[in-house]
């Protein structure tokens, strides 16, 4: 490869500050790599990166994976993408603080806002799917849920990875900004305490649900794959046990201070 001695040497010396993406799902992977090679050549903004085909190699992913990375830095503000001329780094802001900038997990209403948001995300996510998604894709989706469905009857208290199925349909819709939207929304929940996911975790009743989700697109029923999205994502039950939980706990440390006195 000719090398151009005018050239920023982050550019011409990238393979030796960039590891190769590991496991895990190869678009977040890069991701994460890019952001660290960012990060570790002390780029800011207004920087040039290097080609995608230089990305490409090496972290040795697909084009198709590359640029669904991209979509996701470009989106959040992290790279401007300057068609014709390159990708330069437009803020080295943290990946993750656009989600947090639109879901702050301390704010008082951050689990009411992040259902609120789902349910709009997911509406139209299934809609997409319902219309676009191949027979084969369906067959995957059913793959998941039975994995997951073994899992929960070996272990009931079996946590899946946040929002799993739904980031699934999203991808079936071939929407890219949806996707990129409820990514942010996977890691705003994330960002919840864990006490608080827990309260509000009912991974075997959710599991159920999802089964009958896809058996509304398995259908085509648009109307009745939305309706049941909405029920899944229902606020009010959310907050019942939230609330219920949250009594509970404070009527375990009253009884506890109680007996400590006598």
């Amino acid at each position: 490869m000719n090398v151009d001695k005018n050239e920023p040497s982050h550019l011409t010396n990238s393979r030796s500050r960039l590891e190769r993406a590991g496991t895990g799902r190869v678009a977040e992977r890069a991701v994460d790599e890019i952001t660290r090679y960012i990060e570790s050549n002390g780029l800011v903004a207004g920087d040039k990166l290097p080609p995608e085909r230089v990305f490409i190699d090496m972290l040795s992913v697909s084009r198709s994976s590359l640029r669904e990375a991209l979509r996701v830095l470009s989106t959040v503000g992290v790279i401007d993408v300057r068609h014709g001329d390159g990708m330069y780094v437009a803020s080295v802001k943290p990946l993750h603080s656009a989600g947090k900038a639109l879901f702050d997990a301390t704010e008082q209403h951050a689990l009411r806002n992040l259902v609120e948001t789902r349910q709009g995300i997911e509406v139209a996510a299934v809609t997409a799917a319902v219309q676009r998604a191949t027979d084969e894709d369906l067959a995957s989706l059913q793959q998941m849920l039975e994995q997951q469905g073994t899992h929960l009857a070996d272990d009931p208290d079996f946590v899946w990875e946040p929002l799993e199925f739904e980031l699934a349909i999203v991808e079936m819709g071939g929407n890219s900004w949806l996707y990129d939207i409820e990514l942010m929304l996977r890691d705003a929940w994330q960002t919840l305490s864990s006490g608080l996911r827990a309260s509000v975790g009912r991974h075997t009743e959710w599991h159920a649900e999802h089964r009958a989700i896809l058996a509304s697109m398995r259908s085509r029923n648009i109307t009745q794959a939305q309706r049941l999205v909405m029920a899944h994502l229902s606020l009010e039950r959310f907050e019942q046990d939230l609330a219920f939980r949250t009594g509970a706990r404070k009527e375990r440390a009253q009884r506890s201070a109680d007996s400590t006195i006598q």
